[in-house]
């Protein structure tokens, strides 16, 4: 929806590569993808998803301090195929293999660099997306759109942190239940006047046909 409306994107930072965003791939194939994953062992993998595409692998983690951090590597019992990773918080209980690794700043790393803009910045490394938000605060100004993933847990407190760097909400994607009960999701955040440019707003009287309502995978006209 983004691509069409003709919302600007010159560049993509995805922090927490894993082993590459196939929906990122695809909505903006021809601009580069700037790829922050600090586990050594999926960069084959990164290289392979992104051969037909301009792209750089950063083998550091994104904090809001340069320097080194702990990092926590899973991995499956049975087959020892890497699952997730994160940094690690003082005094956590750690379940997986700890190595330290380079930790960089958003704003530390893009300063001094000729990055086409505006950017389109990803955060998804399971738990310390707010540290990426403080560590970016010149990158945020520099963005059109970010996309951060929040639990049902932590989707006020993110959200609150992107809009008040002059962002508003756009969509949920990608919603994972637990249980029957919403567990995480993808926030979808565009800058204001971005927003504003693309979007029509409820300033007063609505448009009864821009109304929409999202049933079990299909769009439906509400009312």
């Amino acid at each position: 929806m983004l691509v069409r409306r003709g919302v600007p994107a010159g560049c993509v930072l995805d922090v927490g590569a894993l082993n590459g965003t196939p929906e990122l791939i695809r909505a903006y194939p021809d601009v580069p993808h700037i790829l922050f994953e600090p586990v050594a062992e999926l960069h084959d993998a990164i290289a392979a998803t992104y051969r037909t595409l301009a792209h750089q692998i950063v083998i550091a983690a994104v904090s809001d301090v340069e320097g080194e951090v702990e990092l926590e590597v899973h991995t499956q019992r049975d087959t020892g195929a890497l699952t997730h990773a994160g940094m690690v918080s003082g005094g956590a209980e750690r379940g997986g293999a700890v190595r330290s690794v380079q930790a960089v700043t958003l704003d530390g790393f893009l300063a001094g660099r000729n990055l086409p803009e505006p950017f389109v910045l990803k955060i998804d490394i399971d738990g310390h997306e707010l540290k990426v938000l403080a560590g970016a605060r010149e990158t945020l100004k520099r963005c059109s759109v970010v996309i951060i993933e929040c639990t049902a847990d932590t989707l006020p407190e993110r959200t609150a942190a992107v809009r008040d760097a002059g962002f508003r909400l756009f969509d949920l994607a990608e919603p994972c239940y637990y249980d029957g009960a919403i567990w995480q999701c993808d926030a979808v955040f565009l800058r204001e006047d971005l927003h504003r440019a693309h979007f029509a707003r409820i300033d007063g009287e609505a448009d009864p046909a821009l109304y929409e309502t999202f049933r079990k995978g299909s769009w439906s006209l509400f009312g």
